[in-house]
């Protein structure tokens, strides 16, 4: 199978959606299927947080799962580590939303962070 997920997000206020797809899908058994979890991210502890390197300033994000499960980090390490974000049992497109958390002391500006992703077969609970 292959796993496709976009190497580059642009996050809108309300936002945004972000297309994970899965193709060739084959010979998974029919109690398994393909689980695609946040295995971390470029910020202290794993946290779901974006920095503006100009100013240093962090906005924290958030992830809206399909079946509509919010994925938030609070401070705690590892919080979100093998959450599952969406998982096939064929070959198809799936998606979720990616959303900034914009408190009142969030300044304007260009934020950015990374997100890594986990790509496992795993038993279809």
């Amino acid at each position: 199978y292959t796993i496709t997920i976009p190497a580059h997000v642009a996050m809108e206020t309300d936002g945004t959606a972000v297309e994970v797809v899965a193709e060739d899908v084959k010979d998974l058994a029919e109690d398994e299927k393909i689980s695609v979890t946040i295995a971390g991210t470029d910020y202290y502890r794993n946290q779901m947080v974006l920095t503006d390197p100009e100013t240093r300033a962090t906005m924290r994000y958030q992830i809206i799962t399909p079946d509509g499960r919010t994925l938030e980090t609070t401070g705690e390490k590892d919080q979100m580590n093998g959450q599952e974000i969406v998982s096939f049992t064929g070959s198809g497109t799936e998606s979720y939303t990616v959303k900034p958390v914009i408190a009142f002391n969030v300044k304007p500006g260009s934020y950015t962070g990374t997100l890594t992703y986990g790509i496992s077969v795993v038993e279809n609970v």
